[in-house]
């Protein structure tokens, strides 16, 4: 399955959030109810510097003006006191709701199938993830001020009539324009703010790409290389982010030079209002605090469209996980427990792309209980085999079978606890050794943990690491060697219990000992578990009871 462009055009619909965010309404009402009392209280200073203007400066009165400067310092406590609680209480909501979301979105993108990893980079899906932030400020912080505004301005409008008419039209004039101005960038500012995505991510991507490659880049001494391709990309996010902030600057800057054009009007038309004797110092003074204060609701409603274009970007980047169809976790019933351990393979087909046919009318049979050698030459579906039988891959045609069922019809978790496939290039986790052996089975003991690793040819592994079970064996198990890393993950499948285990390379990265001690445990897991090695050295496990071979059509002949 391919990820084209049309996926990439989804936006995740914002149902999608409410089903989280309804949750925290009495939250949100609560915040809201606080920013509603800080532009209250924000309203006090205007008119006490009115009253201070024209009633108290004139007459000299001072203990008006102590009573004045108590009621202003009340005022700024008052105001202090919602602003901590408000920015506290936003920044916990906050928190919760993106754990809650983080944790809905990662659950879905592990829920997906491999095909979408196979497709997608991981610093591109990272990216991705990180929309998740921009999407939730949008919907309870944008929206909730918009709303907050939309019943204030109406509040300053109202105020501001009452002072002057004259000076309020001036102010309605602008606001049009202002809103206009956006308008008009919108559109350009969306294509560049998709760009800019697009860049960013793929900087990402080559940066993860090149640190997860570490080894390899210093081994090849492919430094200078490596470092030319990262500038490359980070450039190319640069001149993105530069082309975006651009238009932001230019947009910015001619409402502001509205503002200003605003300001300037409003001090002349009401000087000349104050000369006349149809307006105060006082009143003029206060008119111009109180229209700054729509400058703000009146900014927020033009920068409403760019905030909706960042929006609808983001969507369409997260959409790109979450519309993808995830595999049927819980949809459907798990296997048998009473059926037998043998794996058929009917009529199977596989294909990776239209023309990258793997795997045309394959057939094969794994006898329970036995231990069937796959050879072939490199390139003709071994792997892919192994990444069918438990599941990770869908067939194109035929059917594969555990004990006559075939595994489509059940649930893939159901189905990957009976069939473990440990692939050629075994993956360890950052923690310590116990904690990648008991990923599936956070119940097994000490004993099982070493009866595990026993059936690996790593016995004596925790009393080489200096912690034992708790030793740390670093990112994707850096502080192991290769050949320890494959014996743990082994053990780890071992310690699954399967039904059928299918091993890819198992002693490629060990020495001549290990492997006669890995085959020998081996051959003690049949009887009970169909045992499936995957390899290019059939003669370390002449003991198998039949050799497969690709190379041959799958043609089956006796081990030995």
């Amino acid at each position: 399955m391919l990820f084209n462009n049309l996926n990439a055009s989804r936006e995740i619909p914002l149902s999608w959030f409410s089903e989280t965010l309804r949750r925290y309404i009495p939250l949100y009402a609560e915040l809201l109810f606080l920013a509603a009392c800080l532009r209250l209280v924000g309203l006090i200073q205007p008119f006490i510097i009115q009253v201070v203007i024209d009633r108290i400066l004139p007459f000299q009165r001072e203990a008006s003006l102590l009573v004045v400067v108590i009621v202003l310092a009340g005022a700024g406590l008052f105001q202090s006191l919602f602003t901590v609680t408000s920015n506290v209480l936003g920044m916990l909501t906050a928190n919760r709701v993106t754990r809650e979301l983080g944790g809905r979105i990662f659950e879905h993108l592990f829920k997906l199938p491999l095909a979408h990893f196979r497709h997608w980079p991981v610093g591109q899906t990272m990216t991705r993830v990180g929309e998740t932030d921009t999407i939730r400020a949008f919907i309870v912080g944008t929206t909730t001020g918009i709303a907050l505004d939309v019943v204030f301005v109406g509040i300053y409008l109202v105020i501001l009539l009452t002072l002057s008419s004259k000076l309020t039209l001036i102010v309605l004039v602008s606001l049009p324009l202002q809103v206009l101005i956006y308008l008009c960038f919108g559109p350009f500012l969306r294509k560049r703010l998709r760009a800019q995505f697009d860049a960013g991510a793929a900087h990402q991507a080559r940066i993860v790409e090149s640190l997860s490659g570490s080894v390899s880049v210093k081994a090849l001494g492919a430094e200078k290389v490596i470092l030319k391709r990262i500038e490359a990309t980070l450039q190319r996010s640069l001149e993105a982010i530069r082309s975006a902030q651009i238009l932001n600057i230019s947009s910015s800057e001619l409402t502001q030079t509205c503002e200003r054009v605003v300001t300037i009007a409003i001090i002349y038309v009401g000087a000349m209002q104050v000369f006349a004797g149809e307006l105060t110092l006082g009143q003029l003074i206060a008119f111009q605090l109180i229209a700054e204060k729509i400058a703000g609701p009146v900014a927020g409603f033009s920068r409403l469209w760019q905030d909706w274009q960042n929006l609808k970007v983001s969507r369409q980047r997260l959409g790109d996980i979450v519309n993808e169809p995830t595999e049927p976790f819980g949809k459907k019933p798990s296997l048998p427990h009473d059926i037998e351990d043998r794996l058929v393979f009917e009529n199977v087909g596989f294909f990776y792309g239209p023309d990258a046919p793997v795997l045309k009318c394959f057939n094969f049979t794994a006898e329970p209980g036995f231990c069937t050698v796959i050879v072939g030459p490199s390139g003709v579906g071994k792997s892919t085999f192994g990444k069918l039988a438990c599941g990770l891959e869908t067939p194109s045609g035929g059917r594969i079978l555990l004990g006559g069922e075939d595994i489509q019809r059940y649930d893939p978790e159901s189905v990957r606890s009976r069939i473990v496939y440990v692939p050629q290039e075994p993956y360890l986790f950052s923690g310590t050794l116990r904690d990648n052996l008991l990923l599936d089975r956070l119940d097994a003991s000490d004993d099982e943990l070493r009866r595990a690793l026993c059936v690996a040819a790593a016995a004596d592994l925790p009393e080489q690491l200096s912690g034992g079970f708790d030793a740390q064996v670093g990112e994707r198990g850096s502080a192991l060697s290769g050949g320890q890393r494959q014996r743990v993950a082994i053990a780890r499948a071992v310690l699954q219990k399967p039904s059928v285990l299918i091993l890819d390379e198992p002693t490629s990265a060990l020495d001549e000992g290990a492997q006669r001690r890995m085959v020998r445990e081996l051959m003690e897991l049949k009887g009970k578990t169909t045992v499936i090695i995957i390899t290019h050295r059939p003669d370390v496990f002449e003991r198998a009871d039949a050799v497969f071979d690709f190379a041959a059509e799958g043609a089956f002949h006796e081990a030995g």
